[in-house]
């Protein structure tokens, strides 16, 4: 790695998180793979470095004077980057001490929690993004409950029986949006947005943002600097926009408990509303005992 590997740990430990946080995602295949933290990354980077350019200054020639100079400048660069990064983030962890955020004020390109389907198309459409897929669900107990209906009235056959409940669902509004991808393809990010049942409105209760910004291929120089510069681009956007974070270990914003929260990982953001999920369970829990066939209990 030909980052200085002074400025870059100094930039990253006062940003006050992992350069290579814990991912919020479920596929955590290539993490073995990687250094477990900023120190062990930092110095297999500067000993690769360290044997490549020994290896080239044993090969180097009058002709090779450009390249070098490049490498100057490059280094140069990102220094000069990571100290005004530092000093920024420095500054703002100051001003945002002794405070927790209200993650249920923040939005993710405009979309905030309990929006409704209208509302976050809206806001998505105007920043240049596109609905690639949507996914249609009904609740478990309507659908178990309209299957058993659905053969008393006669119907045979599983692709006849699931008609009919869909039928049965969409006539008495128990059909509802539950999920929808939305692309911006310029940009290459994409954002998932999650949708509780019509028992709470089918609004939004978790919103997951990706960019494959940072993952530019190639293991020169060059490429190695633009992957810096995109990771550190990325976590400045998300210090001005959100602050510190409250949790800087895990990289959480929120009141903690069941309150509302927003996480960060490089190129992807989760924010999540655990008492609207909760409250869509509880009443579709109550709607369910109402017409639960089953015995009592008396005590």
């Amino acid at each position: 790695m030909f980052l200085n590997g002074q400025n870059t740990l100094r930039f990253f430990l006062m940003l006050g998180i992992s350069y290579f946080p814990a991912t919020v995602y479920a596929d955590e295949s290539d993490s073995l793979s990687q250094p477990t933290s900023l120190a062990a990354y930092v110095q297999q980077g500067e000993d690769a470095v360290a044997d490549e350019y020994e290896d080239a200054d044993e090969n180097a020639s009058e002709d090779d004077a450009p390249s070098n100079e490049n490498k100057t400048w490059i280094n140069s660069l990102v220094n000069t980057v990571a100290e005004k990064g530092s000093a920024v983030i420095a500054s703002t962890k100051e001003e945002n001490s002794g405070r927790r955020s209200n993650a249920s004020v923040f939005d993710i390109c405009g979309v905030m929690l309990r929006m409704s389907q209208e509302q976050t198309l809206q806001a998505l459409t105007k920043r240049g993004y596109q609905k690639t897929y949507e996914k249609l669900e009904i609740p478990n107990f309507i659908q178990w409950r309209y299957e058993e209906m659905c053969r008393n009235q006669g119907v045979i056959g599983f692709e006849r029986i699931s008609n009919c409940v869909v039928l049965m669902a969409k006539k008495n509004n128990y059909q509802f949006v539950q999920h929808q991808t939305f692309a911006n393809f310029k940009n290459n990010e994409t954002i998932d947005v999650f949708y509780t049942s019509n028992f709470t409105g089918n609004k939004v209760h978790r919103i997951m943002y990706s960019s494959e910004a940072a993952n530019i291929k190639g293991a020169g120089a060059k490429a190695e600097y633009l992957r810096n510069l995109k990771i550190y681009d990325f976590w400045k956007k998300v210090n001005q926009k959100y602050g510190a974070p409250d949790n800087k270990e895990q990289i959480i914003w929120g009141l903690g408990d069941n309150k509302p929260s927003l996480q960060a990982a490089t190129g992807k953001l989760i924010l999540f509303d655990p008492m609207l999920r909760e409250l869509d369970f509880t009443r579709m829990s109550r709607e369910d005992q109402k017409f639960m066939n089953t015995a009592y209990y008396t005590f």
